[in-house]
């Protein structure tokens, strides 16, 4: 069996994407938005970062669930 036969959940790693990208965009606007009014964000940015970061490991660890699912459905237990 080769490796390549177990795929990745693609709906988590679009998630997973998307919050990268959603903490990008946050992140430029934040320093965008601090320039214009000379006023840091840090708490706001630090609760985002933290709520985004608990989402992504989530995802990272359903990912991993799923790819262990994968290789136990490959490969079942022989009674």
């Amino acid at each position: 069996m080769a490796a390549n036969e177990i795929k990745v959940n693609l709906d988590l790693m679009n998630a997973l994407i998307k919050l990268r990208e959603a903490s990008v965009v946050f992140d430029e606007q934040t320093d965008i938005i601090s320039q214009e009014s000379g006023r840091e964000y840090i708490e706001e940015s630090n609760t985002f970062n933290e709520g985004i970061y608990k989402c992504m490991d989530a995802i990272s660890k359903m990912i991993g669930e799923s790819a262990v699912n994968g290789v136990y459905s490959l490969i079942p237990n022989r009674i």
